[in-house]
């Protein structure tokens, strides 16, 4: 067993650092026996998260010592990550509908045609950009599109998901619209995260962990072409002998041309980290202070992602309880 030590746990890049080969070995497991693609970074995040939630019985205690169980992490990584992670291509119809949607939803929020609020929800009052707007509502609502791939793949079920941009803020909008439950889909791209989140109102919260691209949306655009066509009209406009600005354009050029115009490459991945009943949990609430995630900032459900529902048998029982298999 590998010695784990607690500012290992508090600082994801020590981390990372230090069980690096461990790390790549998990890796490059998961490459040959399962065919799924995930880099150094991701998987060092997931170790991470598991690790400080202890999901798996990953890590073993001997007095004040703390090892990790390597056979833990392998159970783990068979029985769940494997299972539950969903891959799509950016051309996946859901994907480019999801684009669409947050387009369109980021201009009426920004031209006041949704009561959607411009600032930074929960954490901070600042005014957002356009486009740290649009990430934030491809990232958020990317989660409801993996629900929706693992469901309809492995239960043979069919899940509607809510594509209206409402006029006013409703509160407790259902994100499975023929479910009937209400049920909270949670997205995160920090992979490290331990706590599953759903607000008061609902009976159900689902946790997925997104691996997306740095710039998702720029990618898109490389991919389809757009970027290119951008890059050649910069090229008209710009005289070359404009010695800097020809050296940026190819630079530009250097950093897409392993992308064959129209030629989709990127695939984004969800890990389903699992559901939890809210019946069975209380609200944490505002000002508590949470391991791992500071302060919190509104009352709402905040499960370990430990104690997550998440078996194939789970989820038939989350379906039945919420109608979508009768």
């Amino acid at each position: 067993m590998i010695q784990v030590l607690k500012v290992d746990l508090d600082n994801p890049g020590r981390f990372k650092t230090r069980f690096k080969d461990y790390i790549l070995s998990i890796k490059d497991f998961i490459m040959k026996k399962h065919n799924i693609l995930f880099d150094e970074e991701e998987i060092g995040d997931l170790i991470v998260s598991i690790c400080r939630a202890n999901d798996f019985n990953v890590i073993h205690k001997q007095g004040n010592k703390m090892f990790l169980n390597e056979d833990g992490v392998l159970s783990w990584v068979k029985e769940k990550l494997v299972p539950n992670t969903v891959s799509v291509r950016l051309d996946d119809e859901d994907v480019v509908r999801l684009l669409i949607f947050c387009i369109e939803i980021t201009y009426q929020m920004c031209e006041g045609g949704t009561r959607a609020t411009v600032t930074q929800k929960g954490f901070r009052q600042r005014r957002r950009t356009f486009e740290s707007i649009l990430v934030d509502q491809f990232i958020g609502k990317l989660g409801e599109i993996f629900v929706k791939k693992y469901l309809e793949g492995n239960f043979n079920v069919t899940v509607k998901l809510d594509w209206e941009i409402s006029t006013q803020i409703e509160r407790y909008r259902n994100d499975i619209m023929n479910a009937g439950k209400k049920i909270s889909i949670k997205s995160s791209p920090t992979l490290t995260g331990i706590w599953a989140e759903a607000d008061t109102g609902y009976d159900y919260g689902i946790m997925v962990k997104c691996s997306v691209p740095q710039q998702p949306i720029l990618q898109f655009f490389i991919e389809v072409c757009g970027f290119s066509r951008l890059l050649d009209f910069a090229e008209d406009k710009i005289p070359s002998e404009d010695t800097i600005f020809k050296d940026y354009l190819e630079e530009l050029w250097r950093r897409i041309r392993r992308y064959k115009c129209g030629e989709i490459q990127t695939a984004l991945k969800g890990y389903i980290c699992g559901y939890f009943k809210t019946s069975e949990y209380s609200t944490v609430k505002e000002g508590v202070k949470l391991k791992y995630l500071d302060i919190v900032r509104e009352e709402r459900y905040l499960v370990p992602i430990s104690e997550l529902k998440w078996t194939p048998q789970a989820w038939r029982e989350f379906l039945h309880e919420t109608g979508l298999l009768v």
